[in-house]
Parts: C-alpha cells; sequence; structure tokens
C-alpha cells in the first residue's frame, strides 16, 4: 500500500470515527426520537454505498489487488514525459538566452 493510499484510508477512517462520535454525542442530547430514525436511514445508506461500486472498489483495495495501468495509459504516460523533457529543454534555453542578455547589458554599461 503506497503512502497515498495510506493517507486516504487513515482519512476516511477518521471520518468515520468522527461521525459516529457526533452521532452518539446527538444521540445523548436528542435522544431516542432522533437516535432510532437517524440509526435506521444511516444504516440503510450505508448498506446501499457499500453494496454499489464504492464497496466493490473498498473490497478491490482491502484485498490488495492493483489493476496493472491500460496500453492507453503508459502511452500517454509516455507522450506526456517527452512534453516535459521538451519544455526543460526550452526553459533551459530561455535561461541560458536570459543569462547572455544580462551580460550584454553589463557590458554595455561599463562601456559608458
Amino acid at each position: 500500500m503506497s503512502h497515498t493510499d495510506r493517507v486516504v484510508s487513515g482519512g476516511v477512517a477518521f471520518m468515520g470515527i468522527a461521525a459516529i462520535i457526533g452521532y452518539v454525542i446527538l444521540s445523548a442530547a436528542l435522544g431516542e426520537g432522533f437516535a432510532i430514525p437517524v440509526a435506521i436511514v444511516g444504516s440503510i445508506s450505508a448498506a446501499v454505498v457499500l453494496k454499489g461500486p464504492v464497496g466493490k472498489a473498498l473490497a478491490r483495495r482491502l484485498e490488495g489487488g492493483v489493476s496493472e495501468p491500460s496500453e492507453d495509459v503508459l502511452l500517454e504516460l509516455d507522450e506526456l514525459r517527452s512534453r516535459l523533457l521538451e519544455v526543460e529543454e526550452r526553459q533551459d534555453f530561455s535561461e541560458r538566452l536570459l543569462a547572455q542578455r544580462g551580460q550584454d547589458t553589463n557590458q554595455l554599461s561599463d562601456i559608458r
């Protein structure tokens, strides 16, 4: 599991724990008239969400199944790398040009 995956999983777990704590506090303050309907609606909502694509994605992540990137993704990544290399070369050229222009300006001011 990568660092980003751990951060996301930790964030989701933290939000879940915070929601449960908030529910317990509100239930204690507002009583059964609040606690029972909210628990029923929350349970049904969680079941629906976890049965859908979100639940399937969570199950794949928990199983450790990581899909390999498709050929299209790899080709696009190669294209982006080549474009980044071209941008770096242009930046280097611009920096050299500006440095040369600065030297030319310094030489002109020395002549005056």
